[in-house]
Protein backbone atom coordinates (compact mmCIF):
# COMPACT_ATOMS: atom_id res chain seq x y z
CA UNK A 1 0.00 0.00 0.00
CA UNK A 2 1.32 3.48 -1.01
CA UNK A 3 1.19 6.26 1.30
CA UNK A 4 -0.88 8.88 0.56
CA UNK A 5 1.09 12.82 -0.95
CA UNK A 6 0.06 14.18 2.57
CA UNK A 7 2.07 11.69 4.21
CA UNK A 8 5.03 11.97 2.22
CA UNK A 9 5.01 14.91 2.07
CA UNK A 10 4.97 15.72 6.11
CA UNK A 11 7.71 13.01 6.41
CA UNK A 12 10.05 15.32 4.22
CA UNK A 13 9.19 18.80 5.63
CA UNK A 14 9.70 16.98 9.64
CA UNK A 15 13.10 15.88 8.28
CA UNK A 16 13.98 19.46 7.66
CA UNK A 17 12.80 21.07 10.93
CA UNK A 18 11.86 18.32 14.11
CA UNK A 19 15.76 17.31 14.24
CA UNK A 20 15.69 17.80 17.91
CA UNK A 21 19.21 16.80 18.98
CA UNK A 22 20.39 19.43 16.26
CA UNK A 23 17.95 21.86 17.32
CA UNK A 24 19.08 21.37 21.27
CA UNK A 25 22.85 22.00 19.91
CA UNK A 26 22.41 24.95 17.86
CA UNK A 27 20.87 26.70 20.42
CA UNK A 28 23.59 26.00 22.98
CA UNK A 29 26.20 26.77 20.14
CA UNK A 30 24.39 30.55 19.83
CA UNK A 31 23.61 30.93 23.74
CA UNK A 32 27.55 30.65 24.11
CA UNK A 33 28.45 32.93 21.00
CA UNK A 34 25.55 35.05 22.64
CA UNK A 35 27.90 35.27 26.26
CA UNK A 36 31.28 35.35 24.33
CA UNK A 37 30.36 38.46 22.48
CA UNK A 38 28.98 40.21 25.27
CA UNK A 39 31.36 39.43 27.61
CA UNK A 40 34.02 40.61 24.40
CA UNK A 41 32.28 43.96 24.47
CA UNK A 42 32.31 44.50 28.17
CA UNK A 43 36.66 44.54 27.60
CA UNK A 44 37.28 40.70 28.22
CA UNK A 45 39.80 39.39 26.13
CA UNK A 46 40.84 35.50 25.59
CA UNK A 47 44.06 34.27 26.87
CA UNK A 48 44.92 31.45 24.78
CA UNK A 49 47.89 29.97 27.60
CA UNK A 50 44.93 30.05 30.35
CA UNK A 51 42.23 29.23 28.51
CA UNK A 52 39.44 31.76 29.69
CA UNK A 53 38.87 35.50 29.60
CA UNK A 54 39.88 37.93 31.24
CA UNK A 55 39.95 41.58 32.07
CA UNK A 56 42.22 43.84 34.32
CA UNK A 57 41.15 46.48 36.66
CA UNK A 58 43.89 48.84 38.23
CA UNK A 59 44.15 51.73 40.81
CA UNK A 60 46.50 54.13 42.40
CA UNK A 61 47.91 54.66 38.53
CA UNK A 62 48.16 51.52 38.20
CA UNK A 63 49.93 49.90 40.81
CA UNK A 64 47.25 47.60 42.06
CA UNK A 65 45.38 45.66 39.82
CA UNK A 66 42.90 42.84 40.07
CA UNK A 67 41.96 40.52 37.20
CA UNK A 68 38.37 39.71 36.44
CA UNK A 69 38.19 36.18 34.57
CA UNK A 70 35.32 34.37 33.07
CA UNK A 71 36.35 30.62 32.74
CA UNK A 72 34.62 27.77 31.27
CA UNK A 73 34.38 24.66 33.16
CA UNK A 74 34.64 20.69 31.06
CA UNK A 75 30.90 20.77 31.65
CA UNK A 76 30.13 23.47 29.75
CA UNK A 77 29.37 25.73 32.73
CA UNK A 78 30.94 29.32 33.72
CA UNK A 79 32.88 30.09 36.66
CA UNK A 80 33.53 33.89 37.48
CA UNK A 81 36.93 34.25 39.01
CA UNK A 82 38.27 37.57 41.20
CA UNK A 83 42.22 37.21 40.93
CA UNK A 84 43.91 39.48 43.43
CA UNK A 85 47.66 40.17 44.54
CA UNK A 86 50.24 37.14 44.09
CA UNK A 87 47.37 35.12 42.03
CA UNK A 88 45.22 34.87 44.85
CA UNK A 89 42.04 33.63 43.89
CA UNK A 90 39.74 35.85 46.19
CA UNK A 91 36.25 35.99 45.08
CA UNK A 92 34.57 32.71 42.40
CA UNK A 93 30.99 31.96 41.49
CA UNK A 94 29.70 30.20 38.77
CA UNK A 95 27.43 32.33 36.47
CA UNK A 96 24.90 31.55 33.69
CA UNK A 97 25.49 32.11 30.33
CA UNK A 98 21.73 33.86 29.93
CA UNK A 99 22.75 36.27 32.53
CA UNK A 100 26.15 36.16 32.89
CA UNK A 101 26.03 36.95 36.84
Amino acid sequence: MTKHWQDRFSEWLKSFFVDEEYNRKMEEYERKQFFLRTIADEGYRYDKGNEWWARKWTTNNDKESILEVYQELESGSWKKLMIGYNDRVFFEEEVSESTHE
